[in-house]
């Protein structure tokens, strides 16, 4: 199975996504993205899962200032995601947003931006859809940068090779977003995700399962299976560790006044 053929089929995990929030607390992730909201604008999320970072600007802003000024869409192309979401949401794609010229102060995708089938029309989309002084921020994995220190590569080795074929290096993104209308791009590291946990126990409370992450969801029953085999094998004595090391970064494209 080719990495192009990788597709994460998020109806079938749906009920079961936020297990990462309660393992991964992502403190850089929300700092950053608060950062980049700001106050007093509209905001769209593209590809918003099941509503968390839509509920955490929400949790953030007061009832009155809601109500006042700000809106917050989600945007999602699963249904079974978006069951779970609240506020307002749109069931649609990221390469075709249907919101008029002009409709957004921020546009922002969370660990989403590598499920879109065309990034390029993304862009132009998100482009369109911002108004003058806007922002477009993604948060993500670059693979490529070789910083990374994280289980499910070292247990299912398939998962790293997918990934740098899944995620383009955020040099390559800023690019990406000049030719597609912003007026300049930046990128920076916004989250260092750490944590450990013991093998046992990770098997136990279905940590390694094909719907924690993405990662595995992609994988042939086969390549689960036998990554999961590696863990056993290596857990042996029961005293091994999982370890999770990872950082995200953010790049952002801005649009002139």
């Amino acid at each position: 199975m080719s990495s192009t053929d990788r597709i994460t089929d998020y109806d079938r995990i749906a009920d079961r996504y936020n297990r990462r929030y309660s393992l991964y607390e992502y403190a850089g992730t929300r700092e950053s993205l608060l950062g980049f909201v700001g106050d007093n604008v509209d905001v769209l999320e593209v590809g918003c899962g099941t509503g968390h970072w839509l509920r955490t600007l929400s949790d953030q802003w007061s009832a009155q200032a809601l109500a006042e000024r700000r809106r917050i869409v989600g945007v999602e192309p699963s249904m079974p995601m978006l069951q779970q979401a609240s506020g307002r949401r749109v069931r649609a794609i990221a390469e075709q947003l249907p919101f008029p010229d002009a409709s957004f102060d921020r546009v922002y995708c969370v660990n989403a931006l590598h499920h879109f089938s065309d990034r390029m029309q993304f862009f132009r989309e998100a482009r369109r859809v911002l108004r003058p002084g806007g922002g477009l921020m993604s948060i993500g994995k670059d693979p490529h940068a070789e910083r990374d220190a994280w289980w499910v590569y070292d247990y299912f080795p398939e998962t790293r090779d997918i990934d740098r074929q899944r995620f383009a290096p955020v040099r390559r993104l800023r690019g990406e977003l000049a030719v597609a209308g912003f007026t300049w791009a930046e990128s920076f590291e916004a989250d260092h995700v750490e944590h450990v946990q013991p093998a046992t126990e990770a098997l136990a409370t279905g940590v390694v399962t094909p719907s924690f992450t993405s990662q595995l969801t992609v994988l042939s029953d086969d390549e689960f299976a036998q990554g999961v085999t590696r863990i056993r094998d290596a857990n042996s004595d029961g005293e091994l560790q999982l370890v999770t090391d990872f950082y995200l970064f953010a790049t952002v494209g801005w649009i002139s006044c």
